[in-house]
């Protein structure tokens, strides 16, 4: 059974989001996961892979963006929809409703305090409790 994390922040700007979306890549590269990042538009994934260069000045998040018309195969992918060779955890920036799930063994959604990234995961929490997923709430 699928198992979907919702990470609320209590901030709503983009930092908050990829320095979450960073912290928690790393964690699932260290248990052995692989991650899909899926983000708003290009502007955010082009964000998140900058993030992911920077995020600590001591490691590095090995990753690829998708947009730029290669497919690197990569631990972490970031783009704006579902690839075919994506597996492992899918962490998803975006206000969109993630395709693919089977493929995954788990969601992590990073929710900001935005009003309307508010509501958009609250319809994405009924739509994944609808299909008899595994919820849990997390405060960041």
């Amino acid at each position: 059974m699928l198992r979907v994390d919702f990470y609320l922040l209590t901030q709503h700007h983009l930092d908050a989001r990829l320095l979450a979306a960073c912290r928690l890549s790393q964690k699932a590269l260290q248990a052995g996961q692989r991650v899909f990042i899926q983000a708003e538009d290009h502007s955010e994934a082009l964000a998140c892979d900058e993030w992911l260069w920077t995020f600590k000045a001591e490691s590095f998040l090995p990753h690829h963006y998708l947009g730029d018309e290669r497919f690197i195969d990569a631990p972490i992918l970031i783009g704006l929809a579902t690839p075919p060779q994506a597996d492992g955890v899918l962490l998803n920036l975006s206000t969109r409703q993630p395709q693919g799930l089977a493929q995954f063994s788990r969601v992590l959604e990073v929710i900001d305090n935005a009003d309307t990234s508010k509501h958009k995961g609250r319809l994405r929490w009924q739509y994944y409790k609808q299909q008899g997923f595994l919820l849990e709430k997390h405060d960041l």
